[in-house]
């Protein structure tokens, strides 16, 4: 897990240390929902109202940018009164389950068209830190991971200045399997806004 993060390190200090031609670069700030899938669905099944996402993108050729994305989500369930069994321990009370996902990804973004309202595609890969507690009573289960991470991205771009646009988009984050955690996903839905500069 190391090497990947040395190599999205690697790969995002390159996107910052290009060459210092005329380039046109975006900084955006959005809030972001996330929905729990798969694995992560299994320990926290509700939707995640807060998460925010910061991107920078440098534009590389025309309509094609490339730049870096860090965001945070967190996602929280509050359990019943129950029996909870975990490896060889069974415990019994209400039970408040917390995911903080910190994806950290390189990505390119390919625009389609132009003009007011511009659709477009993109592609992240990277690394996700997942903090993952279940609390019961004074008892609390803490698990940390590193995970490599793959995030296919589709939205929409709706100019309303000259220098800011309107960033609407979904991105779902796949988190791949590793030998102390399983592999999980989840759909984060965006809006913000883009600044553009020279």
């Amino acid at each position: 897990m190391k090497k990947t993060i040395i190599i999205t390190l690697m790969l995002a200090a390159g996107v910052f240390i290009t060459s210092f031609v005329s380039a046109q670069s975006f900084t955006s700030i959005q809030y972001t929902v996330g929905i729990p899938t798969g694995g992560l669905k299994d320990h926290v099944d509700k939707i995640s109202w807060r998460g925010a996402t910061f991107e920078y993108q440098r534009e590389v050729a025309p309509s094609v940018s490339v730049g870096v994305n860090f965001a945070w989500s967190t996602f929280y369930e509050r359990k019943d009164y129950d029996s909870y069994t975990n490896n060889n321990a069974t415990l019994t009370g209400v039970q408040y389950r917390y995911d903080n996902l910190f994806p950290m990804l390189v990505n390119g973004q390919y625009k389609i068209g132009t003009g007011t309202v511009v659709p477009y595609v993109g592609l992240g890969i990277g690394t996700m830190y997942d903090l993952r507690n279940t609390d019961m009573g004074t008892w609390t289960i803490e698990e940390d991971n590193w995970h490599f991470l793959m995030s296919p991205e589709a939205g929409f771009l709706f100019d309303v200045s000259p220098g800011t646009s309107i960033k609407l988009n979904a991105k779902y984050d796949y988190a791949f399997k590793i030998k102390d955690a399983d592999a999980f996903g989840n759909l984060n839905i965006s809006f913000g806004f883009v600044f553009n500069s020279w």
